[in-house]
């Protein structure tokens, strides 16, 4: 019997990570589960903090699933099957991946009878839509463009107008795909996952009372004179090409990574201050994720999280040494180095 294979996509900072950990706590952990964790750089920090949930964790980094690494990924998922005889594989992409690519990657004829794609989601940023949209529209729009589900992140802090105006560029790009708005603390797991498996015995909206949910499946489109559907928002100023060209680039032609591993104890309110740095001081280049575990006193360890006007600073369990992952555009390394190393 073929595999179930969950892919779990979204731009940087989304929350893939923990998305997947709500589904796993609530609903999956009863199932034999190992996690490919695919991250954009050396330094891997998700799988880390993952692992503290006891699922098996096959990590692949140095490049994504999409660019470079299918040979290792076939070979990666091969190695979990025989290994661990699971009976779903969650894909965590690299936030800068294009799904359309991971999903082909599991398409390939050497998996045809050990895999079977089962849900395909992307998480949206509902906070950081326009920007990401505006400036990495080749990479963001792809993997909302090929969800089967769409849930949106962060929506406590939109209010009714960018919901909907949000919701409405979505449908341009996919009109198919089910999009869920509601706060996820207010879903269940299996809420989650009935409607992203598209099961249509249990459909969400039979289960829900709550207000914002936007619910299946409205079949519109926006066609030009040519007859054929587009997304009407093209952005080339920032990629280098000009509007004339084919755009087929792969995450590692646009984005830049710095990733180190560090012995160093950090001093916890100054650390904070480090952190907010990334995105005050251009300094250090368009700096668009930043993630860290790393130790701030004898027995105390912080993981941190940075996206564009947010940060997050939260205690975590120790790790085997401090690490430290920032993901851009024309990242300053030598400078970000100066700035967590001294």
């Amino acid at each position: 019997m073929a595999v179930k294979v969950d892919i779990i996509s979204g731009f940087l900072g989304a929350g893939k990570t923990t998305l997947i950990k709500k589904l796993i706590e609530e609903k999956l952990h009863s199932e034999k589960l190992v996690i490919i964790e695919n991250e954009f750089g050396e330094i891997g920090i998700d799988g880390s903090i993952l692992k503290n949930s006891g699922i098996e964790i096959k990590e692949i980094n140095s490049g994504c699933i999409c660019c470079t690494l299918v040979g290792d990924f076939s070979k990666s998922v091969e190695e979990v099957i025989s290994k661990y005889k699971p009976d779903r594989i969650i894909i965590e992409p690299s936030g800068v991946g294009k799904l359309s690519d991971v999903i082909k990657a599991c398409n390939i004829p050497k998996l045809n009878n050990t895999l079977r794609i089962n849900m395909i989601i992307t998480v949206v940023d509902v906070l950081k839509y326009q920007i990401y949209i505006s400036n990495f529209g080749e990479f963001f729009e792809n993997q909302i463009k090929h969800a089967k589900t769409i849930i949106m992140s962060r929506t406590q802090h939109a209010d009714n107008k960018k919901m909907e105006s949000i919701v409405s560029s979505i449908r341009k790009l996919n009109s198919k795909a089910n999009i869920v708005t509601t706060l996820w603390e207010a879903l269940k797991a299996d809420q989650i996952t009935a409607i992203a498996e598209q099961d249509a015995s249990v459909m969400l909206e039979n289960q829900m009372t709550i207000p914002r949910v936007v619910l299946k499946r409205h079949h519109h489109s926006s066609k030009c004179k040519c007859g054929h559907q587009h997304s009407h928002t093209h952005h080339h100023e920032n990629c280098g090409c000009s509007s004339g060209e084919s755009h087929n680039h792969r995450a590692d032609e646009v984005f830049d990574v710095w990733g180190t591993e560090t012995p160093k104890v950090f001093e916890e309110e100054r650390l904070k201050v480090l952190v907010n740095q990334l995105g005050s001081d251009k300094n250090f280049g368009m700096v668009l994720r930043g993630k860290g575990i790393l130790q701030v006193s004898q027995d105390k360890w912080i993981q941190f999280d940075y996206v564009p006007g947010e940060v997050q600073i939260k205690s975590t369990n120790p790790d085997y040494t401090g690490r430290i992952c920032i993901i851009g555009r024309d990242l300053q390394k030598e400078e970000l180095r100066k700035l967590f190393q001294g």
